[in-house]
């Protein structure tokens, strides 16, 4: 399941960096404070989410700069004009001074395919580096050099976040007893860094068609119980549960379905990270401003550095009541669902 993986950050580095580079063509294109068609300015556009989670850190790192002559939309297109040839990055951890020189590698190779746009799809050019080498600690903070030669270029902070630890349910419970009005607790411990959770349950069940029959087939749901909370401690209705697989899963008098198990995922975003999320969402809506806002933490360009984490505590079952109600209750009982 890549969800779980390095595909989630490589996923989260295809939708937060687009904006950046788009949004630097088109301010710098608006913004009085630059003098328009300097001999082609270059601007480092930098996004990247340290995890300790993963087993690769990547960090994109691009550039963006005017043409007198052409389209910014088609020299995005440009391979050679979107990607550095030259550069050295280097994280850095400030309580050792240790240097960990970073690898380009083309995506594109590892099967991990950019999104069709504007952008070259290959190469698909990142910054990597094996967690093992860097063996990234939860609390400190690190530091992102870029150097071309011997000029720094950009450069940028993050805290790392910790390991994040489930309290409630326990490491003991195997069963979750998601049936009726009473709310159950899911707790876990505030992790230094982060600014705001996500918590979702990634619910598996079988189905088989008794009209054609064959065998029992596995299918998978996501439920986004909680987003962007600041919360460490969600609290969840059974109603609630067997309410969204009611919305979820469509009705069919010939499919036969079978429950199987819940992994509940817990993910934490660092600061950087939630200010850029509220900047964007600062400027959505009818109130919104004609000039674009654009958050930056990187020093000499543009772009996000921050940290991520993630927890997936996995193969809850439910409870025997909740089986009950997931096949006799008011949400579910349409839905075929046998012991």
């Amino acid at each position: 399941m890549p969800l779980f993986e390095n595909g989630y950050q490589y996923t989260m580095l295809k939708k937060v960096l687009l904006p950046f580079i788009l949004l630097s063509f088109v301010l710098i294109s608006c913004s009085n404070d630059f003098e328009l068609f300097t001999e082609r300015e270059v601007i480092p556009v930098v996004y990247g989410l340290l995890s300790k989670a993963d087993t690769t850190q990547y960090i994109r790192i691009e550039r963006a700069f005017l043409d007198e002559n052409r389209s910014a939309f088609l020299v995005a297109g440009e391979p050679n004009s979107v990607y550095f040839a030259d550069i050295r990055p280097v994280l850095i951890d400030p309580q050792t001074n240790e240097e960990f020189e970073l690898e380009r590698v083309n995506l594109t190779e590892k099967g991990l395919i950019r999104d069709e746009g504007f952008f070259p799809a290959d190469p698909n050019y990142v910054y990597s580096i094996d967690s093992e080498a860097i063996n990234l600690k939860g609390g400190e903070v690190y530091v992102l050099e870029v150097f071309q030669g011997d000029e720094l270029l950009a450069r940028s902070d993050a805290r790392v976040i910790p390991d994040l630890i489930l309290r409630t349910p326990t490491s003991l419970q195997t069963s979750l007893n998601l049936q009726g009005p009473a709310r159950r607790t899911f707790r876990w411990d505030q992790a230094t860094g982060a600014e705001f959770y996500n918590l979702r349950f990634f619910i598996t069940y079988d189905e088989r068609d008794a009209e054609n029959g064959g065998d029992f087939e596995p299918q998978m749901l996501v439920w986004n119980v909680a987003s962007r909370t600041e919360n460490n401690i969600v609290r969840v209705s059974g109603d609630e549960f067997l309410e969204f697989l009611g919305n979820a899963i469509e009705e069919n008098p010939s499919v036969l379905r079978r429950f199987r198990t819940i992994n509940i995922r817990i993910d934490a975003g660092g600061e950087e990270l939630a200010n850029y999320v509220n900047v964007a969402l600062a400027n959505t809506g009818i109130t919104a401003a004609q000039e674009i806002p654009v958050y930056t933490n990187v020093e000499g360009g543009l772009g996000l550095f921050s940290s991520v984490n993630h927890l997936v505590s996995p193969d809850y079952i439910l409870s025997s009541q909740a089986i009950d109600s997931l096949i006799n209750g008011r949400f579910t009982a349409n839905l075929n669902f046998v012991r």
